[in-house]
């Protein structure tokens, strides 16, 4: 028998290489070990894990040592999840340790422990399915045609897409596949995994970044030996250990949650892209009431498969939606961050024993501390940004570095007295709430509120339950509630978002204040009373909320799609942020100028980034919190219609750098993104 040879991944850089070593097999050995099997061997001193990605006989060139050992009872990677590692290295500039360990987290290679399981029990009684409707049924046939590999529902909050992807899951484990069912928030998990219970029980596997090492090592073997059959989780589940993935559905696809933050910084959309390329059996659904612009885009140009769900299951009117100028407050000498409009439907809704849900994506007591003399703004010693009050333990908290401090009773800048608190967040929301309506049970999800583990889950529960009254929340709860009793959302002030410097301003204010929006209207009632949305803006006239007070998709897409047509932005062309972070401000000044320069140069040698016609263009800009953490930071933007991460290579493991391909925030607004592009 010839002699057999492993080329391993180790979890570590090797000078600039592919991260990989060459090993000989055993011949103890050479029987059971696999591409994607975990393997013990020997570099320099120590002993350390690795992982074949290759076997062939050819002995090469050098000298080599022989593997120790396999790791674990079983291959954890099959080849196609190898092939998928070096894509998402290739594709994100990461190194292919790094993209591994998504694969197999360190957690789960530990020894057996006794613990929870993540395995969910029943948190109700079974139901039997729903029967899908005649427009349901017809949708899950079509998705069930050959030629429909990858759809998009398009389905209007309550339009019943869920029972869609139940049926498509219990097809697919009929058949003895595993189904994948992704959630952009951890939150959400409870509520999508006691829906799927009516028919898989002790079936599922829940797998997100909050479970503890016995409950994710647990999960992890379930799915490995086959005996999950539906996976739920986060976009982190994508790299479970598949035996015969035959679907994933993608819920909420167009959250932004579903971009990884830190390298690699993959879009999870895009690798499903992928992954659907490398098995070619694999059926993909995405589903939103507000698909992002790049999905739809593709939809429109018959790229994948679009399905329309234009009516709610039970036929229920939208909940009317009223824009309230908060200019005509002030005119009418109303200070309050309640309108009358909203707190006259508040009062209403309480006497009608039902439930609110107030929004505002800011938390904290005060937004800043000013000082009414001299114009001085409190500010964090490490970050260019004001510090937020919280009258909870009455300190001024900084939301990026965490830094705490008293608040000042003197003005530090002028020694004045008029320091006042401005500005609203959710504790704000919360102490006037209980000023004007004293009687009403209050309970507020943000991230104060909700970090310890289960923590949301309690206050979703509570509120399903009617134990309160009012939810106050942030982002967190804008999506994949289901509560019935919630007659009334007001939106304490859309401006928020819409201000917020990116060229997917447009589409991510729609997004957001629609799916708040669908928290109500989720039943028919017993009175003739409309359920409503309060809106509250300073801007009304913005055409982006007559598209949400509308509930017309079509308008916003429409609008947002001309917007990057005349700029030349996604999906028109690709973008790289590139990203330098120094303590000194004039270092990240000159690093960025230096980089542009060799990007520039080298683009001129790769036909690649630079197809004729379509000239690749390079913007520099100071980040929209210039200073984070003690460290200021400069992006480079670079825009082109075939670019790829060869471009930023160099910058690649370099320290203070930080690449992100395909950017899903750019933090510089669509005006200068037309007019100011360096040429």
């Amino acid at each position: 028998m010839a002699d057999l040879y492993a080329e391993i991944l180790i979890p570590q850089n090797i000078g600039k290489g592919p991260g990989t070593l060459t090993y000989k097999v055993p011949e103890n050995l050479a029987k059971e070990v696999k591409i994607g099997s975990e393997v013990l061997i020997p570099l320099r001193s120590k002993k350390i894990k690795g992982t074949i990605l290759k076997l062939n006989d050819k002995e090469p060139e050098f000298k080599t040592k022989e593997i120790i050992d396999i790791v674990g009872e079983k291959t954890y990677l099959k080849e196609w999840q190898i092939e998928l590692v070096q894509w998402i290295s290739d594709y994100y500039a990461c190194p292919m340790y790094k993209c591994l360990e998504m694969f197999i987290p360190k957690r789960v290679l530990t020894k057996d422990r006794t613990g929870t399981e993540a395995i969910v029990e029943p948190l109700s009684p079974t139901s039997n399915i729903h029967e899908l409707t005649p427009d349901q049924k017809e949708i899950f046939n079509k998705i069930l045609e050959k030629n429909n590999k990858i759809s998009l529902i398009h389905g209007i909050t309550g339009s019943g897409k869920t029972e869609i992807y139940l049926q498509l899951a219990q097809h697919y484990t009929n058949q003895d596949q595993q189904a994948l069912i992704l959630v952009p928030e951890i939150s959400i998990t409870p509520q999508m995994t006691t829906y799927f219970e009516k028919i898989f029980s002790k079936k599922i596997a829940v797998i997100h970044s909050k479970l503890t090492s016995v409950q994710r090592k647990n999960a992890w073997k379930k799915i490995l030996n086959n005996e999950a059959k539906v996976v739920i989780g986060s976009r982190s589940s994508l790299f479970s250990p598949f035996q015969n993935l035959g679907l994933i559905i993608m819920d909420e696809e167009h959250e932004f949650s579903y971009k990884q933050d830190q390298s690699p910084r993959y879009n999870t959309r895009d690798v499903i892209y992928k992954m659907s390329e490398l098995l070619p059996n694999l059926k993909i659904v995405f589903g939103s009431a507000t698909p992002s612009v790049e999905t739809y885009f593709k939809a429109q140009n018959k790229e994948i498969s679009l399905f329309e769900m234009n009516k709610k299951i039970y036929e229920q009117p939208h909940p009317k939606v009223e824009i309230v100028d908060m200019r005509d407050e002030m005119k009418k000498k109303n200070y309050s961050i309640f309108s009358e409009t909203l707190a006259e439907n508040i009062s209403q809704i309480l006497e009608r024993n039902e439930q609110a849900i107030l929004f505002l994506n800011k938390r904290g007591t005060s937004s800043a501390v000013i000082c009414r003399e001299c114009g001085y703004i409190e500010k964090c010693g490490y970050c260019d940004v004001a510090m937020t009050y919280h009258q909870a333990d009455s300190k001024l908290t900084c939301h990026h570095c965490g830094f705490k401090k008293n608040p000042p009773t003197l003005c530090p800048s002028c020694k004045g007295v008029a320091i006042r608190f401005i500005g609203s967040g959710t504790e704000k929301v919360e102490e006037e709430l209980h000023k004007i309506f004293p009687k009403a049970r209050i309970i507020r999800a943000d991230k104060d509120t909700t970090q310890k583990r289960e923590s949301f889950k309690k206050i979703y529960n509570d509120f399903k339950n009617h134990k309160a009254d009012i939810l106050i929340g942030t982002q967190l709860i804008s999506h994949g509630l289901h509560l019935p009793n919630v007659s009334l959302v007001g939106i304490m002030l859309a401006d928020i978002s819409l201000l917020f410097p990116d060229f997917r301003t447009s589409e991510r204010t729609f997004q957001l204040l629609t799916q708040i929006a669908g928290r109500a209207g989720r039943i028919k009632r017993n009175h003739d009373i409309e359920d409503k949305v309060v809106i509250q803006t300073y801007m009304p006239e913005n055409p982006i909320l007559k598209s949400v007070q509308d509930y017309d998709y079509k308008e916003m897409y429409d609008f947002a799609i001309n917007e990057r047509r005349i700029a030349n932005y996604p999906p028109f062309s690709k973008l790289i942020k590139l990203t330098f972070s120094h303590a000194n401000e004039q270092e990240c000044i000159k690093a960025i100028q230096r980089a542009k320069a060799l990007i520039q140069e080298n683009s001129h040698k790769n036909s690649k980034n630079n197809s004729p016609g379509k000239k690749m263009e390079i913007l520099t800009y100071p980040s929209f919190i210039k200073k984070i953490k003690g460290k200021f930071i400069f992006n480079m933007l670079i825009k082109g219609a075939n670019l790829t991460s060869e471009i930023v290579a160099p910058f690649q493991n370099i320290e203070g750098w930080k690449i992100d391909i395909d950017p899903i925030s750019t933090s510089v607004s669509m005006c200068v993104l037309i007019s100011s592009i360096d040429k």
